[in-house]
């Protein structure tokens, strides 16, 4: 297990002291498209690359996305729990999805390890499969690869494919996102599935929130498909607040930025705070934040906020899309006792 990192107070803790280089992935992912040389009449833009979307002659476009878990595997062992990892697997696709304006369909995993146990692997695929029914996606398949020359006895990893469908009126490219837009902060169950890199070594072993960095990704699909039913073209963007934590909502356009006010979050964020600087946590993490969804007005932002409270979800209106007063887009935070920009 690896030892908590070690703070003397003279630098807050970063996600890239723990390993992870948010801008050298960004870069190699810049690369893959520059690779790919796909022509731009066989693809349409989904807001925030969220999902590929192909066109298709009916009209009705093919979303697709793939992701993963991360290094929260990691605690499932420590914890011999694993009848969660598999909700959160199918979270990290089919939230992805809705944010290019997708109705989920299909799931496919892959399921790599060193041994197959036959109760381990049951309580994972019976995560995947309950995933699956509250997003009312198919699990038709999947691939199981058994490699005890490259994962240890207890070692596994999990990705997870998804496909959906979106006609070309319903996708969300970010095109209509502007200035006085109104943001929807959903709220998140905690960490959901990203940061766990550096979260873990902050969060030791003996610390009370360690089992709270196993609670399963929310899965906002079917109040979402609710609201952009009810709304139509006044729902404008979605934000699936991953990896990059609140910069994830720059991704929808560079045409704006935002000035938003802090959401209520778990305790645990602020737990980390004596090891991180709050910008650093809000560059990393969802800090309660699961969704974000950018609206027409405030009238807009009132039936989105009634239908995912109705749906069991926490969520409120935080604020509203600014134009970019340096050029540079970004995100403004009011806090009780601060104010922060990130970007």
């Amino acid at each position: 297990m690896p030892e908590p990192l070690g703070n003397s107070g003279s630098k807050p803790l970063s996600y890239r002291d723990a390993g992870v280089d948010i801008e050298a992935a960004d870069k190699f992912v810049g690369k893959i498209k520059a690779m790919t040389g796909i022509s731009d009449e066989a693809v349409l833009p989904g807001a925030g690359g969220y999902a590929a979307v192909y066109r298709r002659p009916s009209g009705e476009a093919v979303a697709c996305t793939t992701d993963g878990v991360g290094s929260k595997l990691l605690l499932c062992e420590e914890f011999n729990r694993y009848d969660t990892i598999g909700i959160d697997l199918v979270a990290m696709c089919a939230n992805d999805l809705i944010c290019v304006g997708a109705k989920p369909a299909i799931f496919l995993d892959y399921f790599a390890c060193g041994a197959i146990d036959i109760e381990r692997s049951t309580e994972i695929i019976k995560g995947i499969v309950h995933g699956c029914r509250e997003t009312d996606m198919l699990l038709l398949g999947g691939e199981t690869a058994e490699m005890p020359d490259l994962y240890g006895k207890n070692h596994f990893d999990l990705a997870g494919f998804a496909v959906g469908f979106v006609t070309e009126e319903e996708l969300l490219t970010g095109a209509r996102i502007k200035a006085g837009q109104r943001v929807v902060a959903v709220a998140s169950s905690g960490l959901h599935s990203n940061g766990y890199s550096l979260a873990r070594k902050i969060i030791g072993p003996d610390s009370p929130f360690r089992p709270d960095l196993l609670l399963p990704t929310n899965l906002y699909v079917r109040p979402f498909l609710e609201v952009r039913k009810a709304l139509g073209p006044e729902l404008t963007g979605a934000a699936n607040i991953t990896g990059g934590g609140w910069t994830n909502i720059l991704r929808l356009s560079k045409t704006v930025s935002y000035r938003l006010k802090a959401v209520e979050r778990h305790a645990l964020f602020d737990h980390m705070l004596k090891d991180v600087a709050l910008a650093e946590l809000y560059r990393t993490f969802n800090m309660g934040m699961g969704l974000a969804l950018i609206v027409e007005s405030k009238q807009s932002a009132a039936v989105a906020i009634e239908i995912f409270n109705r749906g069991g979800f926490a969520a409120c209106d935080i604020g509203e899309a600014v134009d970019c007063a340096s050029g540079s887009p970004g995100v403004e935070i009011l806090e009780s006792k601060e104010s922060l920009f990130i970007s």
